[in-house]
Formats: structure tokens, sequence, C-alpha cells
């Protein structure tokens, strides 16, 4: 095996508590034809500092509404609260793409899956042999990115009339 194929490979495995799961990072790309209209406006370092700067405190509004959104849905414990974090990447000093990252149950209970409960075929099948069915998905995570995102484009769009923004990946489904 060839050095830049290993290399390939290495790219997209995915590490973590998402490693072996179709499950991925959850975040929304910037996509544009070429790299060339970046790296131009790389030069213009105010406007590409005040875009950064907008990019992030759009995250962390995102992320300081999803502990509300937590708590709304009566989900117990501080741990998933404490655990989510915003991600920015960046490519010649601009930010191309951001997400959010927390702890892995959260996505247990956006699903309303766990012990007893398997996901099959997109649905939720009990497997424990105890009576009744008890758990319902506790959508805390779509609804906020879901209300938050025309921000964002409209944040892309006075910065950059040519780019796509990819939002496939936010979303747990």
């Amino acid at each position: 095996m060839g050095l830049w194929k290993k290399v390939a490979e290495n790219r997209t495995v995915r590490t973590g508590a998402f490693q072996g799961s179709w499950e991925g990072p959850f975040d929304v790309s910037i996509n544009e034809p070429g790299k060339t209209q970046r790296f131009s406006r790389s030069m213009n370092t105010d406007e590409m500092e005040t875009f950064n700067e907008r990019l992030k405190s759009w995250g962390n509004k995102v992320r300081s509404a999803l502990p509300v959104s937590i708590s709304s849905h009566g989900i117990g414990g501080k741990q998933l609260k404490r655990s989510i974090r915003n991600t920015y990447y960046y490519e010649f000093g601009e930010i191309f793409r951001l997400g959010f990252s927390f702890a892995r149950e959260g996505i247990f209970v956006h699903k309303g899956v766990g012990r007893g409960y398997n996901m099959v075929n997109g649905m939720v099948v009990k497997t424990s042999k105890t009576s009744g069915f008890n758990r319902k998905p506790k959508p805390w995570f779509n609804p906020v990115v879901e209300s938050f995102i025309p921000e964002l484009e409209q944040i892309i769009k006075e910065y950059t009339e040519t780019a796509i923004v990819n939002s496939s990946r936010i979303y747990i489904r």
C-alpha cells in the first residue's frame, strides 16, 4: 500500500466515541468551487477576522442554547451539558467548517435508545424482557441547530456569494 493511500484512509477514519459508528462529528462545512477564492480572501485579514468572529459568536449562541434544550426535555445529569464543545477548522486562516461535539449519551437520548432498546432500520425496537415501552426520543439537538441555520447562512452570504453551506452532517439521524 502506498503512502498517499494510507494517508487518505487515515483521514476518513473517525476517532473517539464515534469510531466504528456511522454517526460522525456534527458539523457544517462551507464549500466553494475552488481554493483560490478562499486564498485571495485570506489576504484581507480584517474582513476574514470579522467573519471568523461572527462564526464563533454563532457557535457560542448555539452552544448556550443546547443546555437549555436538554433541561426543557427533562434530561437529567450534568455530564451531557458539560460535554458540549464547539469545533472550528481553518484553511488559510479562515473557518471553513464548524461543528459540535458532546458525550455519546446525547445521541442515545436524542434517539430514545439505550439498554434494552435498539435502533433497527430507523425504528426503536425493544429487546429487553421487561414489560412496557418506557423510552421515548428526546430531540434536544436537531431543533435547536435547525433554528440557528438561517442566521449562519446569512453570515456566510454576507462574506462570500459563492460559498455553499453543507449542513447535512450537523443533524443526528
